[in-house]
């Protein structure tokens, strides 16, 4: 019933999951690892290589670091992914994709849906739940890539894009852009919980895939299942532009590429503190 495609870098966070998986799911499935202990795949070409030696009709694409706490999530799965109008089914994810280069909560916290315990380093567990309206499965923009399904035939169609993403990073918001633009719900579910023990990093690798994203995407965002009011937007998007430009000047990318981008700023908010104090910044470290 259920395809379980894991890009593996760790024999024993695999032997984990796997255990997680067989005493939760309560379904028939299947595990596909795809083996990337030596970082011979980035993780477009580990998944799209996965789902082709699959044998079931649904998909989980999943990070090896997770557990499950509710039993039987596999027929929940089943049971959404059903709707035919429902492309990819997640735990998190934002409700609008900004046009600024920027991750699935670059929409601010009030336009994100999640269900998600996040375990930190040093063992403290933050519940991430965001439902205000106590839904059982609410649709978005984009979801994160930490657990993310699919029926096969919507991969078949619209697989993951290795030639462009050749690394770790926005293969997600990119596989439900595609997803979305072909006018297939991209959804987050609240009927299970995962515990999930990294929370990533947006790192320079992280910026240099944003920007890929965003030259293949430019034309497409911003997106999402609501339009927040103008002023809102003006606001999303700023503290998103703000935010990248920190992130270009603190990883010193090339002059050109961060006045492209503090210019942003300025024009957005030509007087706002934190566009000055980004200048200042860079002013100080050129």
């Amino acid at each position: 019933m259920l395809s379980i495609i894991i890009c593996s870098r760790d024999v024993q966070a695999l032997q984990a999951v796997q255990e997680s998986v067989a005493s939760t799911i309560g379904v028939p499935y299947e595990i596909v690892a795809i083996d990337n202990s030596k970082g011979q795949y980035g993780i477009c070409e580990a998944y799209n290589v996965g789902a082709a030696r699959s044998q079931y009709d649904l998909l989980c694409f999943m990070h090896e670091d997770i557990r499950f706490h509710t039993h039987n999530w596999g027929a929940t799965v089943a049971e959404i992914l059903a709707d035919t109008s429902i492309g990819v089914l997640g735990v998190t994810g934002g409700m609008y994709q900004v046009k600024a280069p920027a991750p699935w909560w670059g929409c601010g916290l009030t336009l994100c849906r999640e269900n998600l315990l996040n375990i930190l380093d040093n063992g403290q567990q933050v519940m991430e739940l965001r439902n205000p309206d106590n839904k059982e499965l609410e649709d978005v923009a984009v979801v994160d890539g930490v657990w993310m399904c699919s029926r096969k035939e919507v991969w078949h169609k619209y697989p993951f894009d290795a030639t462009t993403f050749s690394d770790f990073h926005f293969y997600d918001i990119d596989y439900c852009t595609e997803i979305f633009s072909h006018r297939l719900r991209v959804c987050v579910t609240f009927r299970l919980l995962i515990e999930h023990h990294s929370r990533g990093s947006l790192n320079d690798s992280w910026v240099r895939n944003a920007l890929k994203y965003q030259s293949k995407r430019h034309n497409q965002l911003p997106f999402g299942t609501i339009q927040p009011p103008v002023e809102q937007s003006q606001d999303i998007e700023l503290r998103a532009l703000q935010e990248f430009t920190g992130r270009l000047i603190r990883g010193r990318f090339s002059k050109i590429l961060v006045l492209n981008y503090l210019s942003r700023c300025l024009l957005s908010g030509p007087l706002n503190r934190d566009t000055l104090w980004l200048v200042k910044r860079w002013l100080r470290n050129t």
